[in-house]
């Protein structure tokens, strides 16, 4: 029997807490925003794996990101798990068109404002030198909590994004 528990805030969940980050093309906020926290909620209620419910919770960063965290210290996220939380955020990205599951998006700070662009759009302008190494960008492949707070917005020349430079 899967016990219903309620949903947790980031703050109570530790650094080795396996993460996901979706990065919208829309900006996220009133209604949908609503909306799809609700639809989170519910879903993060009901999450489980083999029975046992998941310490789990999510944030909706800067308008722009859905992160959704999960200790595994005390239940392990499942194959199966994993496919329900993608289910569901398949469900939001076609009811809210944000294209949610699109890993070949860059976003990146210009000023205070986040732009995204495609990945070769973003090396054209590195080239280019629109943007630099120094340019601030959101490393969406970070896995854990604490990753995510030391390496999640990080400059290009300290993450991944390197990889892009001329």
């Amino acid at each position: 029997m899967i016990v219903t528990q309620s949903v947790t805030d980031f703050s109570t969940l530790a650094d080795h807490s396996r993460i996901w980050v979706f990065q919208s093309s829309k900006v996220l906020q009133g209604d949908m925003r609503t909306e799809i926290s609700s639809k989170l909620i519910a879903f993060l209620k009901d999450w489980a794996a083999h029975g046992q419910s998941l310490f789990a919770a999510f944030e909706i960063k800067f308008d722009r990101f859905i992160v959704i965290a999960v200790d595994e210290a005390m239940a392990q996220a499942t194959g199966c798990s994993v496919d329900k939380l993608m289910h569901t955020v398949q469900s939001i990205d076609d009811q809210h068109s944000l294209d949610l599951l699109n890993r070949i998006k860059v976003a990146y700070r210009s000023g205070e404002d986040i732009l995204e662009c495609d990945m070769n759009s973003f090396a054209q302008m590195l080239e280019s030198g629109e943007v630099d190494d120094s340019t601030f960008v959101f490393n969406n492949v970070v896995q854990t909590l604490g990753e995510f707070k030391t390496s999640w917005e990080i400059t290009v020349k300290n993450s991944w994004h390197a990889n892009l430079l001329p």
